[in-house]
């Protein structure tokens, strides 16, 4: 019996190993069995840059090797390093040993369903310091598993003061909340405003009203007959909301004279 076997038997669901990448293969077991030579490389490239985030998941069979069931596009990308580097970091691989076949399909299942999220908070944060050290969008969505749109989302939070942030790992502002702050470039009327409504019912609008009380909806009227190319030609600003697409302009006196 090798020692990860006798590790794997006492600890299983414990402990994280860090097993030889050669005794590492794509178990029976998980649920992926197409994935793109695209995907995966690309998935290469960012382990590379950034290193592996996730660990991967497996069961130990008799032969003492371990068969992935959560992970495996991250295991095909580490291969692919191994082929195409001599120095590549990873002559073992960090993995969980289930204790059973039962447990190992249970992962496998979970893998495929839906990864646990982390909370929006730390989201945002772990986005914002991929963003910091050089990565770019499509790179933070492909670590992460989410789409694109989904990064531009938790980086436009993540240049939030602290405090916003702060505010809504503790629970005290909601989600929706944390975004409506997001259309303000003025720090202290944030901080004022968040003082405001911590542990309060507020409604996003409500937010958005109390953040620029005189902006104008590219919806109304006035703004669809004058438009926004007139409308900034002329030095008015406009305000875009990343998350529901709405546009406001901020001044209203400009646009009633152009009107």
């Amino acid at each position: 019996m090798t020692k990860q076997q006798t590790i794997q038997t006492d600890t299983a669901s414990a402990v994280i190993l860090q097993i030889p990448l050669a005794m590492l293969y794509i178990s029976d077991l998980n649920p992926r069995k197409t994935v793109s030579e695209a995907h995966i490389e690309s998935l290469a490239d960012s382990i590379e840059r950034f290193g592996l985030i996730h660990n991967l998941a497996g069961l130990m069979d008799e032969d003492g090797k371990v068969g992935i069931v959560a992970g495996g596009c991250r295991l095909r990308a580490i291969q692919m390093i191994a082929e195409r580097s001599k120095t590549h970091p990873f002559t073992t691989v960090p993995v969980k040993l289930a204790a059973d076949a039962a447990e190992a399909e249970d992962w496998a299942s979970a893998e495929n369903a839906a990864r646990e999220d982390m909370t929006p908070a730390d989201e945002i944060r772990a986005f914002g310091r991929m963003k910091s050290r050089g990565a770019s969008v499509p790179e933070i969505a492909l670590a992460f598993a989410v789409t694109e749109a989904r990064v531009y989302q938790r980086l436009a939070l993540a240049g939030l003061p602290e405090p916003v942030l702060d505010a809504l790992a503790a629970g005290e502002i909601s989600l929706g909340t944390a975004k409506a702050f997001t259309l303000s470039d003025d720090e202290a009327l944030t901080l004022s405003l968040l003082d405001q409504v911590k542990g309060q019912a507020v409604s996003e609008s409500a937010i958005k009203n109390a953040l620029h009380p005189d902006a104008i909806k590219a919806t109304d009227r006035r703004a669809k007959f004058v438009g926004i190319e007139a409308y900034e030609a002329e030095g008015g600003t406009v305000t875009c909301d990343l998350f529901s697409d709405e546009v406001f302009l901020a001044s209203p006196t400009l646009l009633d004279r152009l009107f």
